[in-house]
């Protein structure tokens, strides 16, 4: 019976340190309609974009701490625009990178690509790739490849099928150790 007491009182405790906000609390504005969601902290970046539509190849690329690049090329003949986000990370030894590139949400896509290519800038190496159609289940590896001498994921020409909804990897960054 005390440990049902005990858990009751820490319940309580809790419910009363939650913090309600009424409407009343809330600006009007928010949140804001025109601008799209963007986070900075120490080692990561997080921002949503558009993906352009059209013919030929478009780029997006975000820089990370002066020293870590993420790009994306792609191309998407026709459709509707998407909202896309990009998530760069440091580890904290500042010894590796992450690029997460993908359309937020569950929601279905019709967009057909006809290539992509997430490249990763000033790493020396590519330690994993990957690239899912669905959110969660990765492309068949016939489709595209992780080029650890170009250090990108790259979708392979009359294999890719068109569809993709993440690309991901880590790199690591290689800096000189000075001898004791």
């Amino acid at each position: 019976m005390a440990s049902v007491g005990k858990m009751l009182f820490v319940f309580l405790c809790l419910v009363s340190s939650i913090v309600f906000v009424t409407p009343d609390d809330i600006p009007e504005d928010w949140p804001p309609k025109d601008e799209k969601f963007k986070y900075e902290a120490d080692g990561l970046y997080s921002e949503d974009f558009d993906l352009e539509i059209g013919k030929g190849l478009k780029t997006f690329e975000r820089n990370l701490d002066d020293v870590f690049t993420c790009r994306l090329s792609y191309e998407i003949p026709k459709g509707e625009t998407e909202e896309w986000r990009v998530t760069m990370s440091q580890s904290p030894d500042l010894t590796a990178y992450s690029c997460i590139i993908e359309r937020p949400g569950p929601t279905k896509s019709d967009l057909n690509f006809k290539q992509f290519k997430m490249s990763l800038i000033g790493v020396n190496e590519i330690n994993y790739g990957e690239a899912y159609g669905a959110p969660s289940v990765p492309l068949p590896e016939e489709e595209y490849k992780l080029d650890k001498d170009k250090m990108e994921v790259v979708s392979l020409p009359g294999k890719f099928k068109g569809h993709v909804s993440r690309l991901f990897a880590v790199a690591l960054l290689h800096r000189l150790h000075e001898e004791l």
